[in-house]
């Protein structure tokens, strides 16, 4: 992204930031990866057909929109205003692009983002619809480096290791801990290879399930080596799939219940939301309860490690365990990614560049009705940076005393 921003930025144009007046200033790591548009004749109309496209898109089919109004106090009308005004000053494709990305920055929202290429198949388009061919996935693999953790409890002087990667395990005193780095099936590469020849769909499930077993086994290495009270650390997860459920119920028993996550399908014309009206919810219908059957592995003391990275997927597993009061959270607010692509999400195809806008097309809210793309509060707060090993031994401690 920043390599995507130096082209922009040596353009002849210095495209400003949106102004202030109910629009945070953007960050500077947008996370984006657009491409930058060939040089070619440049076509204001086309970006601008494609500007009403994106606006179209993000009031069908974006699912924090009204939540980004309502709770961050985003003015999209003047949003617009100055978008439409930077568009009518640019006079490349590169300043065009530019203006688009910072709006799609103002959001802060990392499932919100522009990629290269058409949408994959798996996507809904917004507000119109074409065929695209689905992409699949890819085995990538978490080498040792990345599996291990960097919090400081596996410094105490009384850590044991018990398993490495990729899913590092170790004792102090009776209290286990085990490291989840990922919920992408597809990070971890030996599992995933192993069935590299199947549907990437059929792919996914087996190495799921094999994964399963590898985490199964961990936890019985850590019940021999005498654990009476297990740490799940997610720091860094950056989330994944639907498997975050799946292994939630392997550590409780019994049913747990949560919000189900909101799914965009409007009932109504929302493109008034963008001139300040008020309009139909984005969402299908009311908020329901959604039920996990608990496999019961473990339903000994658990708590839950987070940190600033701890994201989407994960943020996920961690709601599914402390709303049912399976576990405590310790550690740093979450990153606040929240839902995700549910079915393949939404996308927006541009015309005008050969890029797509990807967009979540759910919410998931917390049993105290927080969006978790607010991010969510551990019940023992810790810095991490600044944190001794005997300190992270103790922050564990006083969850578990909770």
């Amino acid at each position: 992204m920043k390599a995507l921003l130096a082209t922009f930025l040596a353009a002849t144009m210095s495209v400003p930031a949106l102004a202030d007046g109910g629009n945070p200033p953007m960050p500077q790591d947008a996370r984006q990866t657009s491409p930058v548009p060939a040089a070619s004749s440049f076509d204001r109309a086309a970006w601008l057909a494609d500007y009403e496209r994106i606006k179209l898109g993000l009031a069908e089919g974006y699912a924090n929109l009204d939540w980004q109004v309502e709770r961050r106090g985003l003015s999209l009308k003047r949003a617009d205003q100055q978008i439409r005004a930077m568009l009518h000053a640019a006079t490349t494709d590169a300043q065009a692009m530019l203006v688009l990305t910072k709006l799609i920055e103002m959001f802060r929202d990392p499932h919100l983002q522009f990629q290269s290429g058409p949408p994959p198949g798996s996507a809904r388009l917004v507000p119109t619809m074409s065929s695209v061919s689905a992409s699949p996935g890819r085995c990538r693999d978490i080498d040792e480096p990345r599996a291990a953790t960097r919090l400081p409890y596996a410094r105490s002087p009384g850590w044991k290791a018990v398993a490495g990667a990729p899913f590092p395990a170790g004792m102090v005193g009776t209290t286990g801990f085990l490291r989840i780095p990922s919920f992408d099936e597809e990070r971890y590469a030996p599992a995933c290879d192993t069935f590299g020849e199947a549907d990437p769909h059929a792919r996914r499930l087996a190495a799921r399930a094999a994964l399963n077993t590898l985490l199964i086994e961990r936890i019985a290495k850590l019940e021999a080596s005498g654990m009476t009270r297990l740490v799940i650390d997610l720091s860094g997860n950056g989330g994944g799939s639907e498997w975050s459920t799946e292994l939630a119920g392997l550590l409780a028993g019994g049913k747990l219940e949560r919000f189900a996550p909101r799914r965009v399908a409007p009932a109504c014309d929302r493109r008034g939301v963008w001139s300040g009206e008020k309009v139909c919810s984005p969402y299908a219908g009311a908020a329901s309860i959604e039920t996990l059957n608990g496999q019961g592995r473990w339903i000994g003391p658990l708590a839950l490690i987070t940190d600033g990275d701890t994201a989407s997927a994960a943020e996920e597993f961690v709601t599914w365990l402390r709303d049912n009061g399976r576990a405590q959270v310790v550690g740093e607010r979450t990153f606040g990614a929240g839902c995700g692509y549910i079915d393949g999400g939404t996308a927006v195809a541009l015309q005008a560049a050969p890029v797509h806008l990807m967009m979540p097309n759910c919410s998931r809210y917390t049993r105290d009705g927080l969006n978790e793309v607010e991010g969510l509060l551990p019940d023992v707060m810790i810095d991490w940076q600044r944190s001794t090993p005997e300190a992270a031994i103790h922050a564990v401690s006083e969850a578990f005393d909770r």
